[in-house]
């Protein structure tokens, strides 16, 4: 890895004849080896897409034999009276194995789905995505799309407001399927009464800008809608509710993911009150907003317990998580020769801390040993974490590190980025402010991070992610690109699109399921 050795500062390197003279040695080689770590870094990322197919997960769970629906441990008499209502990124296909499962016991049923969803998958060319993702002619099943850019609409509103619908109208004898996976809370937007749309969404743009987490996020949502927060299994009483759920939130917890709308909230008025004051974000909530919460903080005790008590009729299932991905991950980076190692499946907190911990490991991968590390290295790179890598290093393979879960960004600049680029961004800056610890005579090995988001999505931008690697900064300053300047200014897309003409943009268009993001840190030891 001479060459960014070279490109860097040379005072922190080593001499600088000894550099010329390194720089001239199997240059191609490293190149060659980076471009198999790119490749290879792909090709476990697909894999772990293909492992959290929404259809299979769905096959798996339900039973359908002699009018009888088993679903885990619970059984249900069906005789054409199923109602299935659906939200998310990942929905169309969870409908379509539904469908195929129940067929005419079906009779009626909304699904919301990202605009261009169904245009995207069939300019896949992907037949057997199309396949499993096109409902029947006879579907009883309508399909709206809505949530451009992952943000509520009109059009979502619409949705929300014809799922309730269906959800109003069930009796006793009834089931309401309910079908959820990530993107579920964008596509199903219902205010309550006297509080906008619009104020809604100010209300959550402010709190992303200010860096809260999903379950910060989630929390505010259910207390502002008239259907999530279990409001939608309420509306379906007294009919038999069972809720699919594909996570696409850190733990699985149920009452936060799509807003918990078949879940008893346990949160308050109260508690979204306090949010806004813990991120400094009062003064930029609209009025409207914060005069509701305080009228309805009121709320008892009493009442709450009730309310958190009256679920009998309904049934929560998890049907697959990021596990799933990062299992397949696993088991393809084995048949691709590398030594793999876990880190987390929860990793959380912002971008670029997580950046610098995937630098923290990359740099412990290469040198079999760590000078320092970031507060968060330190967090997350446990010594049972530490013995793993030195253990795969060991193991004379690559070593693939894996990661999984939803970091977030604290909005500073004005630029267009996404969680995944700017933790790959900040990592391949990382590495450049550190190139000495990267050096080596042979010139040989090689390290690159793939983060994306398995929806294909980060952020309100066309691409899933990005790869970093250690040339990046160096190549950049050549073209005239200030990779720092751009992450400074929250801008990693406009530097991934610049850089190379998107070279190491991870673009796989909508992919039909979502289990938050997934990393994949390859790094080819010098020899």
């Amino acid at each position: 890895m001479a060459l960014f050795c070279v490109t860097s500062n040379l005072k922190r390197a080593r001499p600088f004849m000894s550099l010329l003279r390194s720089r001239s040695i199997n240059t191609s080689s490293s190149r060659d080896v980076q471009l198999k770590l790119k490749t290879d870094a792909q090709s476990i990322f697909h894999a772990a897409l293909g492992a959290v197919s929404p259809q299979e997960m769905v096959k798996n769970n339900l039973l359908f034999r002699q009018n009888i629906l088993s679903i885990m441990d619970h059984e249900y008499v069906v005789d054409k009276n199923v109602s299935v209502v659906a939200f998310g990124k990942a929905v169309l296909g969870m409908t379509k194995a539904v469908e195929d499962v129940l067929g005419d016991q079906i009779v009626r049923g909304v699904a919301s789905i990202p605009v261009g969803l169904p245009h995207a998958i069939k300019a896949s060319g992907n037949k057997e995505l199309i396949e499993k993702s096109t409902l029947s002619e006879l579907s009883t099943i309508e399909i709206i799309e809505g949530a451009k850019n992952n943000l509520p609409d009109e059009m979502a509103q619409y949705a929300a407001s014809r799922i309730k619908e269906v959800a109003e109208s069930m009796s006793n004898q009834d089931i309401l399927l309910v079908l959820i996976s990530g993107g579920g809370s964008a596509l199903l937007p219902y205010p309550v009464e006297g509080i906008t749309l619009e104020e809604k969404l100010k209300t959550i743009k402010v709190l992303a800008s200010r860096g809260a987490t999903i379950h910060e996020l989630n929390t505010v949502r259910k207390n502002l809608s008239d259907i999530k927060g279990g409001k939608l299994a309420e509306a379906a009483f007294p009919a038999k509710v069972v809720t699919l759920i594909l996570s696409d939130v850190i733990g699985d917890p149920l009452d936060i993911i799509a807003s918990g709308p078949t879940v008893p909230d346990p949160s308050t008025p109260a508690y979204c009150l306090e949010i806004f004051k813990k991120l400094n974000a009062e003064e930029e909530i609209p009025d409207a907003v914060i005069q509701y919460l305080q009228q309805s903080k009121q709320k008892t005790e009493k009442q709450e317990k009730i309310k958190l008590n009256n679920f009998s009729h309904v049934q929560n299932v998890i049907i697959g998580s990021n596990r799933f991905a990062v299992d397949a991950a696993v088991k393809k980076a084995l048949v691709l020769g590398y030594a793999p190692v876990v880190l987390s499946t929860m990793l959380s907190g912002e971008a670029r801390d997580v950046g610098k911990m995937f630098s923290d490991a990359a740099n412990l991968a290469w040198n079999g040993h760590l000078s320092k590390m970031s507060p968060y290295g330190q967090h997350v790179l446990t010594s049972s974490i530490v013995n793993e890598i030195l253990t795969a290093r060991n193991e004379q393979k690559p070593v693939c590190i894996i990661g999984a879960g939803e970091t977030t960004v604290t909005l500073k600049g004005k630029g267009i980025g996404g969680r995944n680029q700017e933790m790959a961004l900040t990592l391949a800056i990382d590495i450049y402010e550190n190139l000495e610890q990267f050096c080596n005579d042979e010139n040989n090995g090689g390290l690159v991070l793939l983060s994306a988001g398995t929806d294909g999505q980060d952020g309100p931008n066309p691409a899933a992610g990005a790869m970093a690697d250690p040339y990046q900064v160096t190549e950049a300053k050549e073209d005239g690109l200030d990779a720092k300047q751009f992450l400074e200014n929250n801008d990693s897309f406009s530097f991934y699109s610049k850089f190379k003409n998107g070279r190491d943009h991870v673009v796989t268009g909508l992919t039909g399921t979502n289990v938050m993001d997934i990393q994949i840190l390859l790094v080819s030891p010098p020899s």
